[in-house]
C-alpha cells in the first residue's frame, strides 16, 4: 500500500502540472521541486522580505518591515491615515486535528496590542503567509492581501488557518484537501534572520 507521502506527492506533482499549464511551465514546476525537497526535509522557511510582503497587504498599509532576531517577528508598519504599529509577535503554540483544528496561538508584545485591531490584521497576514509555506504546493497562486481570521484569546492571538480563504477553498470538496490533512505543523524557530517551520509527518509516510 502506498504511504501517505506516497499520496501527497501525487497530489503535488498534480498542482505542478496545474500549474505549468496556467503559467507556461518551468517556474511553476522548479517551484514544486523546491517546496518538495523542503518537505522532505520536513521544515519550511520564511523570510524577512516574506513576512514584511504579506504584511504589506494588509488593510490600509501603506509600508512595512520585518526583522527576526531574538526569537520574535518584529514589525513596524506605517499607515495611510498616518497612523504607526510597532509590534513583536511569536508563533508560540499549534493546535492541529485531522478534519479539525488548524490553528495558530501568537504571543504579541507589547501585551496590550492584542487589542489593536491592526495587530490582529498583521499576525493574520502572518498566519496565512505560514499557511501558504506549509501548503503552497497544493493551494494555487498567491492573493495579494490574504489574511487568516484572528481572534483574542486571553493575552494572547489565535489565527485560524483554515480561514485563509485558498485553504478553505481546498479543504471544501477538493481532491488535495489530503494533503492538507497529512501536513501539519510541528513548531517555529527563528534563526539566521529566518522563520523556520517544522513540518509535522507521521514517522511511517517517510521514505
Amino acid at each position: 500500500m502506498a504511504s501517505r507521502f506516497d499520496v501527497l506527492k501525487s497530489l503535488v506533482r498534480s498542482a505542478a502540472r496545474a500549474g505549468a499549464e496556467r503559467v507556461g511551465g518551468l517556474d511553476a514546476v522548479r517551484g514544486v521541486r523546491r517546496a518538495m525537497d523542503e518537505l522532505r526535509a520536513r521544515r519550511v522557511s520564511l523570510t524577512e522580505a516574506h513576512l514584511s510582503a504579506a504584511i504589506a497587504g494588509a488593510p490600509g498599509v501603506a509600508s512595512s518591515g520585518v526583522s527576526l532576531a531574538g526569537g520574535r517577528v518584529v514589525v513596524d508598519a506605517s499607515y495611510a491615515d498616518g497612523g504607526s504599529l510597532a509590534i513583536a509577535i511569536l508563533p508560540q503554540e499549534v493546535r492541529f486535528a485531522p478534519r479539525g483544528a488548524k490553528e495558530v496561538i501568537f504571543t504579541v508584545e507589547p501585551p496590550e496590542a492584542v487589542g489593536d485591531g491592526r495587530a490582529r490584521d498583521a499576525v493574520g497576514c502572518v498566519a496565512a503567509a505560514i499557511a501558504r509555506a506549509v501548503w503552497g504546493p497544493v493551494l494555487g497562486a498567491p492573493v495579494e492581501g490574504e489574511a487568516a481570521l484572528v481572534e483574542r484569546e486571553g493575552a494572547r492571538l489565535r489565527a485560524d488557518l483554515r480561514s485563509v480563504p485558498a485553504v478553505r477553498a481546498s479543504l471544501e470538496g477538493s481532491p488535495l484537501a489530503m494533503a492538507l490533512e497529512v501536513l501539519t505543523v510541528g513548531g517555529f524557530a527563528i534563526e539566521d534572520r529566518t522563520l523556520r517551520v517544522a513540518i509535522g509527518l507521521p514517522t511511517a509516510a517517510m521514505p
